[in-house]
């Protein structure tokens, strides 16, 4: 046997878990490690995870939580399991700090929000009936439409920034917020100035004299 041989099991199903091998290079002789593996194949791709347990029961569970997973189309997988919300929070914010972002001081804004409920959550607990909460609580705290809007244009920026590093296999549903308090009817300064150059000229000096 050598050291990349294993001892292995078959549970009910498909996959299998095992306790790698390896070889004494003093003695010569096979040993397994004490922690149990488990290996199952998707869409085909072969997977190793460790259990991280001595205990062949964890193994079973890791297994069969893996099995039950592929028949609902999907493996998360340890590291989309391990990623949190703060995970996500930190690529958003690097990703604002590298591009120089000039809305930075508002994305941090709205991860204070943020982290304010979903804080302690790994990323696969956000989920779209937690993000309604979310939105339904900083509307009792009377924060407008418009800046709960903002807050969930972060969060989607957070998941689809690890959705592109593996971080998470997809993005919650999050619908945006009817924005009542949108004014109407106005010019911004730059659109003004852009409309005033084409004016005729008799009517720029009345036009101006109303900004």
């Amino acid at each position: 046997m050598t050291s990349s041989e294993k001892r292995t099991t078959r549970p009910r199903g498909l996959g299998s878990i095992y306790q790698p091998a390896y070889r004494n290079r003093k003695t010569g002789e096979s040993r397994s490690v004490a922690v149990w593996w488990v290996q199952y194949s998707f869409r085909g791709r072969v997977y190793r995870e460790s259990s991280n347990s001595t205990n062949r029961t964890d193994a079973v569970k890791l297994l069969r939580r893996r099995l039950a997973e592929m028949g609902r189309g999907r493996v998360l997988g340890p590291d989309i399991e391990r990623t949190t919300f703060e995970d996500l929070v930190r690529m958003l914010l690097d990703d604002y700090r590298a591009n120089g972002r000039r809305s930075l001081d508002r994305v941090e804004d709205a991860v204070e929000h943020l982290r304010g409920f979903f804080g302690d959550a790994r990323a696969i607990e956000v989920t779209g009936d937690r993000i309604t909460a979310y939105a339904a609580a900083r509307q009792r705290e009377k924060a407008a439409n418009a800046t709960i809007n903002r807050e969930l244009a972060a969060l989607k920026r957070m998941f689809r920034l690890g959705e592109k590093v593996g971080k998470v296999d997809r993005r919650p549903p999050m619908a945006m917020l009817a924005e009542h308090n949108v004014r109407t009817g106005f010019f911004e300064l730059h659109q003004f100035h852009a409309v005033l150059r084409h004016l005729p000229e008799q009517l720029k000096p009345v036009s101006r004299s109303r900004t």
